[in-house]
């Protein structure tokens, strides 16, 4: 994508026409005579700059008067707009028109998973984020004391993203009590044929995996602790794993078997990657110590968990080798990384006030925000591999839009094209990834580096 071509993006989303028709359906603003118009409520509410996700309302105010020095709108008039139903439909609207625009224009894709992962149509990763809200809100939703955020009301904010395109697929809300479990079969709506879907064991469900089958697609996940596994299909019991690993694969660091997955019998691969010691004892220790503080014993499956890493997946060995398999999964955390940039630099999980309305509100609209973000994101990462055969820093690019204000003040004068072509001149010493010794997890895979082979280095490292 050329920078003409992403300036008429904005010009083909944002103009009046189209932002007035956004509005007139979700029935934000009914009359024509309105001094406030679509175009600048939208632009003024999702293009990124610094303090806008913790602008007061007066903040918020003063930035639709720069679009629109007729629209002098009170604090108290925003107010009640943004707290009104439509508000939330608005800005669903406007994310779900920006979702397939995006994917439209981006059609950069990374060349260090695309050479080692062709095999598959789209690598897909689903993970969950949870933000506090006041506890006034406990009834829509309700908090839960579970993965180190507690608090009486939470929303639960849970994400598709596309990894080799670096963009947003799909997100919905929950109540932050609602399992990811529970919306494990989500994802089948999204899905094509040939895509990689990687979870955590949050979304386990046989089920799940069973539609994944269905639609021509393939999964990757760790093995929860519990499930059965069949070596054969006709099989009534299934395999005691921890014996047959005695019995057939003592000294194997790395095994593989082809089975079936619980009473709906999925046909999987089975990679099993034996702990080094120091590791298996460590965790033991914890584990322990956790149950001991719980007045319960560790069960057989766990303390077997703890000896080995345990993955399945669909995929065949020419898709996957075994090898790789366990380094493929840890692009997983790339999401992690993903959720650290969207709170720490835009503040997505900075959600003020009582109204329920309100909350789902500020959450689209700063959804539509990142989809902003991932647009400039893909159009400079294109760039960057063409001219320096190297990456792009996510958090600099950030960091550079919302840098006083630039990237705001560039839409407001509708200066775009001066400000990409800045940009442009600026990657080598502001948006480049610094120089490491330390490899990134798409260089390990490029590789085709050996989980086994690095978690031991991994390993002898921190000891």
């Amino acid at each position: 994508m050329h920078s003409e071509e992403i300036v008429q993006f904005f010009d083909e989303t944002f103009n009046e026409k189209n932002c007035s028709e956004l509005c007139r359906k979700s029935k934000f603003i009914r009359r024509s005579t309105s001094k406030l118009k679509g175009s600048e409520f939208i632009k003024a509410m999702i293009v990124p700059s610094k303090g806008l996700s913790t602008d007061s309302l007066k903040g918020l105010c003063k930035r639709i008067k720069t679009f629109n020095n007729e629209a002098d709108l009170s604090a108290q008039a925003l107010c009640k707009r943004i707290n009104h139903p439509f508000s939330n439909t608005l800005m669903k609207g406007v994310l779900a028109q920006l979702l397939l625009k995006v994917h439209e224009r981006i059609t950069w894709s990374c060349p260090k998973l695309l050479k080692r992962l062709g095999g598959f149509n789209r690598i897909l990763i689903e993970d969950s984020s949870i933000a506090v809200l006041n506890e006034k809100l406990e009834e829509k939703y309700t908090g839960t004391n579970r993965g180190g955020c507690s608090g009486k009301a939470q929303v639960k904010i849970d994400l598709i993203h596309d990894l080799a395109k670096g963009t947003l697929v799909d997100a919905a809300l929950f109540r932050g009590n609602e399992p990811d479990r529970s919306n494990a079969e989500r994802i089948i709506n999204f899905i094509q044929e040939g895509d990689l879907i990687i979870r955590d064991l949050g979304y386990f469900t046989i089920n799940g995996f069973n539609r994944i089958v269905e639609a021509g697609a393939y999964f990757l996940s760790r093995l929860l602790s519990g499930v059965n596994f069949y070596l054969d299909e006709e099989d009534k019991n299934p395999l005691d794993i921890g014996e047959y690993i005695k019995e057939n694969h003592r000294h194997q660091n790395l095994i593989e078997m082809k089975g079936f997955l619980g009473n709906d019998k999925v046909p999987i691969r089975l990679i099993i990657y034996r702990n080094p010691k120091n590791v298996i004892n460590k965790r033991l220790r914890e584990a322990n110590m956790i149950a001991k503080s719980k007045g319960t014993k560790m069960s057989a499956s766990k303390k077997l968990s703890l000896h080995f890493s345990m993955f399945i997946t669909n995929a065949s060995e020419e898709m996957i080798s075994a090898e790789v398999l366990g380094t493929v999964y840890r692009l997983r955390w790339e999401i992690e990384l993903v959720f650290k940039r969207w709170k720490h630099q835009l503040e997505i999980d900075y959600l003020k006030g009582i109204n329920s309305a309100r909350i789902d509100f500020l959450i689209w609209s700063r959804l539509c925000m990142i989809m902003l973000v991932e647009l400039v994101t893909g159009y400079f990462r294109k760039i960057v591999v063409k001219l320096f055969k190297l990456e792009l820093s996510e958090v600099k690019l950030i960091q550079y839009l919302i840098r006083n204000g630039g990237f705001f003040s560039a839409v407001e004068r509708d200066r775009l094209s001066i400000f990409f072509e800045e940009m442009i001149e600026d990657i080598p010493r502001m948006l480049l990834k610094d120089k490491r010794q330390r490899r990134t997890m798409r260089e390990k895979i490029y590789q085709m580096e050996s989980y086994y082979e690095m978690q031991n280095a991994e390993y002898q490292q921190i000891t």
